[in-house]
């Protein structure tokens, strides 16, 4: 079972993984950051697909479906924005940590709330980066439009946040009365086994 000190630790080293990761990406060209957005939008359509054909019945299915839906569209309005400022050019490649490669070399499968809870931290990273991209492009850029786009994808970004973050909650408590119930029951047969040989 977590510890209230562990759950926030691990917040901290998301906040810090974020931290990090935005100072490289916001060293980069206008153009690559915005090539980096195009990428994380995929990969969250891709996560948002995995949980939704993975996850059983009794989770929140249909709103991993509305993100997929979500993070389409969002895919779609960067990479219109990417062609109205460079036409006639591909984004470029960029350096992205992908959670599929990571998944793929551990094949991961979805088994309990532990590995759950994992995905949903992931996707919270995610989100929280995607948020703090789409602010600093509306930041930097002097397309009026734009603007109005960026910041309107940062908002569903901490949108989904949220979400993901309540999510981790509920089953985070959950977890912890698995834990405990486990734990209870360990006890247990270590005190019958103990009264049995004395």
């Amino acid at each position: 079972m977590e510890s209230p000190l562990e759950v926030y630790m691990k917040k901290a080293e998301i906040e810090e993984k974020v931290k990090e990761t935005l100072k490289n990406i916001t060293a980069m060209s206008f153009k690559h950051i915005l090539s980096y957005a195009i990428k994380g939008e995929k990969d969250a359509t891709d996560l948002y697909q995995y949980l939704y054909e993975t996850l059983p019945e009794g989770y929140s299915k249909k709103r991993f479906k509305r993100f997929i839906w979500m993070e389409k569209s969002h895919d779609k309005k960067l990479i219109d924005i990417f062609t109205a400022l460079y036409p006639d050019e591909e984004p470029p490649d960029v350096p992205f940590e992908s959670w599929r490669k990571i998944f793929e070399e551990r094949e991961f499968k979805l088994k309990n709330v532990k590995d759950y809870l994992d995905i949903l931290e992931i996707a919270m990273e995610a989100e929280k980066l995607a948020r703090e991209i789409y602010l600093f492009l509306a930041k930097n850029t002097d397309n009026v439009e734009h603007r109005r786009i960026f910041l309107e994808l940062a908002k569903d970004e901490e949108d989904h946040y949220d979400f993901v973050k309540k999510e981790y909650e509920i089953y985070s408590k959950a977890k912890a009365e698995e834990d405990l119930k486990e734990l209870i029951k360990e006890l247990m047969e270590n005190r019958k086994a103990h009264s049995a040989g004395a």
